[in-house]
């Protein structure tokens, strides 16, 4: 597996590079939203700076994070807990609010998508959201990933019991799928 040292990525509007410590409080500004958070039960300020600092010390090898910027403004991040061994990862993503229903994440997760097959040779992406969350959702089916399973109160988020949806793209389906 070819794992490198962090890089940025640029995309038609984006420029995605890794997280620095002192994106926390754009972070915390927009992750700490009540409509933003109603799917996660863990987003304090203090879980925030915890996932933060975890992701700027962590090695790029196993968590490779990017904040996405747009006209030289952070607006949310993306990125992969790589499991070497197996040659996977999942992939994670956020936006601010305001930035919500413009394709800024697809446009960003493609090109993770991209760095993560061709650059540090995956075999497999997945993701996992919340079954009530269908923007996420969304995302998932715009970039092709294939539901694999509902794990049925699989979560507890907010006091309720939550199922959770995983779906993946394999290298494979990526590479047959990424022109379209």
């Amino acid at each position: 597996m070819n794992v490198k040292k962090p890089i940025s990525i640029k995309t038609k509007r984006l420029i995605l590079r890794p997280i620095v410590l002192s994106d926390l409080e754009i972070i915390q500004s927009y992750s700490l939203d009540d409509e933003w958070n109603r799917f996660l039960d863990f987003h304090t300020k203090e879980s925030v700076k915890e996932f933060v600092e975890k992701a700027v010390n962590s090695s790029w090898s196993d968590n490779a994070r990017f904040m996405i910027s747009l006209k030289n403004q952070i607006i949310g991040s993306v990125g992969l807990y790589i499991n070497q061994k197996e040659k996977r990862a999942e992939i994670g993503y956020s936006l601010s609010k305001k930035f919500w229903g413009k394709g800024i994440i697809p446009e960003a997760v493609h090109e993770v998508f991209r760095y993560g097959f061709e650059e540090i040779e995956l075999e497999k992406i997945f993701a996992q959201t919340d079954l009530r969350n269908l923007p996420s959702q969304s995302v998932m089916k715009k970039m092709n990933m294939v539901q694999e399973g509902i794990f049925r109160k699989h979560v507890i988020s907010k006091n309720i019991r939550c199922d959770m949806v995983y779906t993946s793209i394999l290298k494979k389906e990526w590479e047959e799928n990424k022109f379209k």
